[in-house]
């Protein structure tokens, strides 16, 4: 089995909630799954606010595998 990792990193508007963009994420996912890799596991890291003007990070780590 092989295996290759990608990140997608998602921000968060300065005003408001839930204002992240997940078709980002959906879109990556299904990239791979289109070259044939499975999802094996997805991992999130968040970074508070960035600095003026900037809002939280949600940075996802996935790794897919395929034989």
């Amino acid at each position: 089995m092989i295996y290759k990792t990608a990140q997608v990193v998602l921000k968060e508007k300065f005003i408001g909630h839930n204002a992240k963009n997940l078709d980002a994420l959906d879109n990556e996912i299904n990239r791979w799954a289109q070259q044939g890799w499975t999802l094996h596991t997805m991992t999130t890291t968040v970074a508070g606010n960035t600095g003026l003007g900037g809002g939280d990070r949600t940075v996802f780590t996935l790794v897919f595998a395929r034989q």
